[in-house]
């Protein structure tokens, strides 16, 4: 199911491809982790479950590691 829901990462709207109830994804512009609940009207719940990468996986990408 298509889905457009409210991100309260970046506060603009997503829209994307729910093929389950529960997904995980990370916003694009944030870089925040989020989980989307799909209910039974359609509608979806946002939550934010971490604002991002911390500061040490941010350097091992750097480094390569």
């Amino acid at each position: 199911m298509q889905v457009r829901f409210a991100c309260p990462a970046c506060k603009t709207s997503h829209v994307l491809d729910m093929p389950e109830t529960t997904i995980h994804m990370t916003c694009g512009r944030t870089g925040a982790h989020l989980m989307l609940t799909l209910g039974v009207s359609g509608e979806v719940k946002a939550r934010i479950i971490s604002d991002g990468p911390s500061a040490s996986e941010e350097q091992s990408a750097e480094s390569g590691e």
